[in-house]
């Protein structure tokens, strides 16, 4: 299951709140959650806030919501306030091919092919992606910077149902993933080639561990 962040939960914390609402009307008990980039982050704060009610967890390409790894990010981050200012005050038609480049400096070493993939991917999106979306994702980026950090303990409860998708040139840096491995207690780890963009280039080879992960669960 897919589901996009409704705007008016403009907090983390409203967001896991949401989501748990949502798998109660479904009636699912136990979601197994995958999330990618900040999508594993916010995975992380809904485990914090219901431990006992995550059946799994797949955390590709992402970092810790640990105290070391948020202390990093903030300083990575300190320009984001500034940058929401400027989104809600410039034209954001002009401002769409910057932020298609920005996407495009997570690139790492991948062919032409998957470069101009890549590109065609940012501009689908981006050409009919609306001001008030992009803010609303950028606050939720700033928010995980407010959390409260999570522990080894908020885990506990799902060690031998973690797995760890990492690609080898990510945006996150290997001390945050050997924290983030700390934090998830033995988790199944699994190494891919590229960078931050390789869920969507590499695809198939998160898919293959992703399943197989999954049927050894079953």
């Amino acid at each position: 299951m897919l589901f996009d962040y409704p705007r008016e939960l403009r907090t983390n914390q409203a967001l896991v709140v949401g989501m748990h609402a949502f798998f109660v009307k479904l009636g699912i008990a136990s979601p197994i959650f995958i999330g990618a980039s900040d999508g594993g982050m916010v995975a992380q704060i809904y485990t914090q806030k219901y431990p006992n009610e995550v059946g799994g967890l797949v955390l590709v390409s992402t970092g810790g919501m640990d105290a070391a790894t948020l202390k990093t990010l903030k300083k990575k981050y300190f320009f984001v306030p500034l940058a929401l200012w400027y989104m809600a005050h410039c034209n954001y038609e002009k401002l769409k091919p910057r932020l298609i480049q920005s996407g495009m400096s997570h690139l790492r070493n991948e062919s032409a092919e998957e470069a101009a993939y890549a590109r065609d991917m940012f501009e689908t999106i981006f050409k009919d992606f609306q001001q008030a979306k992009d803010m609303h994702i950028t606050g939720l980026l700033e928010d995980l910077m407010n959390q409260t950090p999570v522990t080894e303990a908020d885990f506990r409860a799902l060690k031998g149902r973690i797995l760890l998708i990492f690609p080898n040139q990510d945006f996150f840096s290997d001390p945050m993933q050997q924290d983030l491995i700390k934090l998830m207690q033995g988790p199944q780890i699994v190494y891919v080639s590229g960078g931050h963009l390789g869920t969507v280039l590499k695809a198939g080879d998160y898919v293959r561990g992703i399943k197989k992960f999954l049927e050894g669960m079953e």
